[in-house]
């Protein structure tokens, strides 16, 4: 093999090596926004449950019990 054909072989490993970081970022990117949403469902949620736990301990209000 000469040296030509191992900077042609360097340079083609370079480039996969390219492509593949650039599907890799692209794959975090969408996981990093999927996470992101899920917390602020996560948020929603918490809100509602502590709104929901704060209603049913109203004085005045019997409590039931579980």
């Amino acid at each position: 093999m000469g040296v030509s054909e191992k900077v042609m072989e360097a340079l083609r490993a370079g480039i996969l090596l390219n492509e593949r970081v650039t599907t890799i970022i692209d794959k975090v990117n969408r996981m990093d926004h999927d996470i992101r949403h899920m917390n602020e469902r996560l948020i929603r949620l918490e809100t509602i449950v502590e709104i929901a736990q704060k209603q049913s301990v109203r004085p005045g209000r019997p409590e039931l019990d579980s």
